[in-house]
């Protein structure tokens, strides 16, 4: 039991009250700064389109832009210093809504090629530059297939998925989809073999993958092709695998299907694809979306195929508290495979569709896009997200910690992202948005971030502070109090001895004395009676502060009778209660008696004879008012007869301002001269008015 102390001790002290808010506090805080900082540099405004590529292995990135002069479409090749080396002039036109141009090195030597679709009419071509080596492939308009083409605008859009060496021969193919609008033709997968000039198809269907991504999902060394499905029904043609409905689809990099497409009947329906695996686990993780107002349709899930296309497991996703549009992403970090589920939250999932994290997300709004990118060139992806109603671009890394923020006002989704090195070996991230805006992006440590843990400090310091001040202020207080209190406790013990006053005491002895040598006994008796129960009464509420008006009454009553018995018809009173007060209402002890004597020693005193004591109690609102009136010879003559000091009336006003200081509402007590019509003073007429409570 000798510990218990020494926990309340511990307990009740400054120190650990405050450490309990202020470690609630930090922990619902958000960091009060970011690990990283993000700078964000304006250096393109123009309606082309801009690249950085290291297109000859020398570690120093060059710039490609496209424009259009007259009559060619060209692709400007700069260096870092903006000096054009040459420009690339293509003989048909280039629209960016239908392809941009891309890079890539399909003859792994040290030399990148530059791949840009152009079209004229309903004529697609490819066109291939290896720039910088002066043997290098330049191709030029070679045929693919027949695009769509509605009201002079190309309704086809061109995606490249990347390159693989399918058939052995130390070059890769190119693997790219065709997506078409109002139209089926041509919505298919193709690769092309640069060296023999062949170009292979998948079959016809009425939906092929948008953005398709290339990845080895399998193991077997040999890439699988899989992307974005989408169930856009602008085709009434009937073909297979109809664009009224989305379909799961994977393809091998002969362009067949790896499984039998899996149909989600359903306009407005998205399948966002993913590949996942770990250490005992292969397959395909597959987010659901749709807008179809159609309640027939299936409702958005998060599902996970087998390799060869069944269904292993699903969680729908308003089991997370999403029910708008929510994103899908899967991506590599440290050697496994990460889920996240991205919406008004952030969510990190594992195999089994358990949430194992989850964090708010930073916008306001619905952020438009999110993407993967190494911003920070450690081998690392970061994750990227951008919303234009909230004007801000986040960055997260892969444990969903927020590492960086910059405002980013007046660009448009969807970005293209290339990496930008200098001469001087600075890298940088750029970034190409729609509507001709061009951004570096630069994520670097920030050196404030570990200052920001000085506010943790702060706070409980703050805290422990208020406290402090909380308890030196409750301690002042009950100081006070208690110094009132004390006061309160002599003052009555004042008023106490000043009412025993012996003149009051002897006298009204002597008159007792009297009755009985007069030998009227039971007289005698009953006055004896009366002082005992006034002096009872005194000793009774000495440790008394307020008492009920009942016993007020009762005591000036007993204290009047025994002033007669010594004055006889010299004064005569009478007490009128107001039917309103119940005499149950809590009055300042002596608050009557205090003033009736006074008004008979210093008032009626001075008469001859006819005096007369007036004691009234009304209620008004939230009050008593207690009057004492008497028809003395008045305040202003009784101070040139008598000899008091008016200890009494300070002692009880120093009692009732105490008093104030404890009430919500204050007593106040007035004294008023009483004349008659010819501006004799008639007397004097006390009022107390005391604050009750219902």
């Amino acid at each position: 039991m000798k510990g218990v102390p020494v926990l309340k001790k511990i307990f009740y002290s400054s120190f650990f009250l405050a450490a309990v808010p202020a470690i609630l506090i930090i922990l619902l805080l958000s960091p009060f700064a970011t690990k990283s900082r993000l700078k964000v540099e304006q250096v393109i405004k123009s309606s082309s389109r801009c690249v950085y590529a290291d297109l000859n292995s020398d570690s120093v990135s060059e710039v490609m832009l496209t424009g259009k002069g007259a009559p060619y479409f060209f692709i400007l090749i700069m260096n870092n210093d903006m000096k054009v080396y040459d420009q690339w002039n293509l003989q048909d036109s280039i629209d960016l809504d239908m392809s941009d141009f891309f890079i890539g090195n399909y003859d792994h030597d040290r030399y990148k090629e530059i791949y840009a679709f152009t079209y004229k009419d309903d004529s697609l071509f490819l066109n291939i530059n290896e720039f910088f080596d002066p043997k290098g492939t330049k191709l030029d308009r070679l045929y693919i297939t027949k695009i769509r083409v509605v009201n002079n605008k190309v309704t086809s859009i061109i995606r490249p998925a990347g390159f693989f060496d399918t058939n052995g021969d130390g070059k890769d193919e190119l693997f790219f989809s065709i997506q078409t609008g109002f139209g089926v033709e041509p919505r298919r997968l193709y690769s092309y073999d640069i060296v023999n000039r062949e170009l292979k198809t998948s079959q016809l269907t009425g939906e092929i993958c948008q953005f398709p991504k290339m990845v080895d999902a399998d193991g077997d060394g040999r890439p699988e092709i899989f992307g974005l499905m989408g169930a856009s029904g602008n085709s009434k043609t009937w073909y297979p695998f109809t664009d009224w409905s989305t379909w799961l689809m994977v393809f091998n990099d002969s362009l067949k299907f790896k499984f039998p497409p899996v149909e989600f009947p359903g306009l407005t329906n998205h399948l966002d694809i993913y590949s996942y695996k770990n250490e005992d686990l292969r397959g395909y993780v597959v987010a659901h979306n749709t807008g179809s107002a159609d309640t027939t349709v299936m409702k958005p899930r998060i599902m996970f195929y087998s390799l060869d296309g069944k269904k292993i497991r699903e969680r729908l996703f308003s089991e997370f508290g999403f029910n708008t549009f929510t994103r899908l992403v899967v991506m590599k970090n440290r050697d496994k495979d990460r889920i996240y589920l991205f919406g008004k939250e952030f969510l990190e999932l594992n195999d089994q569709f358990v949430v194992i994290k989850r964090v708010k997300s930073p916008f306001n709004y619905q952020y438009d896009n999110s993407y993967i990118e190494d911003m920070d060139f450690d081998g690392e992806n970061e994750l990227i997200f951008y919303s234009s109603n909230d004007e801000k671009l986040a960055v997260y890394n892969a444990d969903l910690r927020k590492i960086a923020e910059a405002k980013l006002k007046g660009t448009f989704n969807p970005f293209r992202f290339s990496h930008y090195s200098s001469r001087d070996h600075v890298n940088k991230l750029f970034m190409n948005a729609n509507g001709g805006y061009g951004y570096f992006l630069t994520l670097k440590g920030n050196i404030y971030y570990y200052l920001g843990y000085l506010a943790y400090p702060g706070i409980y310091l703050l805290f422990f502070f208020f406290i402090v001040l909380i308890k030196r202020i409750n301690t002042l207080q009950v100081v006070q109090k208690e110094s009132l209190n004390r006061r309160l406790v002599t003052l009555q013990l004042q008023g106490i001895k000043s009412q025993l006053d012996p003149h009051f005491t002897f006298n009204t002895l002597n008159s007792i004395a009297s009755l009985i040598y007069l030998d009227d006994r039971q007289l005698a008796y009953d006055y004896m009676n009366k002082f005992t129960q006034l002096l009872r009464g005194l000793i009774n509420d000495a440790d008394r502060i307020y008492r009920s008006l009942g016993e007020e009454l009762e005591f000036v009553t007993t204290y009047l009778d025994l002033e007669k018995l010594r004055f006889g018809d010299k004064f005569n009173y009478e007490i009128i209660i107001s039917e309103h007060v119940s005499q149950r209402e809590l009055v300042p002890k002596l608050v009557l008696h205090t003033f009736a004597e006074n008004a008979i020693k210093h008032g009626i005193m001075s008469l001859e004879d006819g005096g007369m004591l007036k004691i009234g109690v009304e209620k008004d609102k939230d009050y008593l008012i207690l009057s004492v009136e008497d028809n003395g010879v008045g305040r202003a003559k009784a101070e040139g007869q008598g000899t008091s000091t008016g200890k009494g009336l300070r002692l009880t006003r120093e009692f009732y301002d105490i008093l104030n200081q404890l009430n919500k509402m204050p007593i106040r007590h007035t004294i008023i001269d009483l004349y008659n019509e010819k501006g004799d003073s008639v007397g004097t007429r006390v009022e107390v008015w005391v604050p009750v409570e219902d």
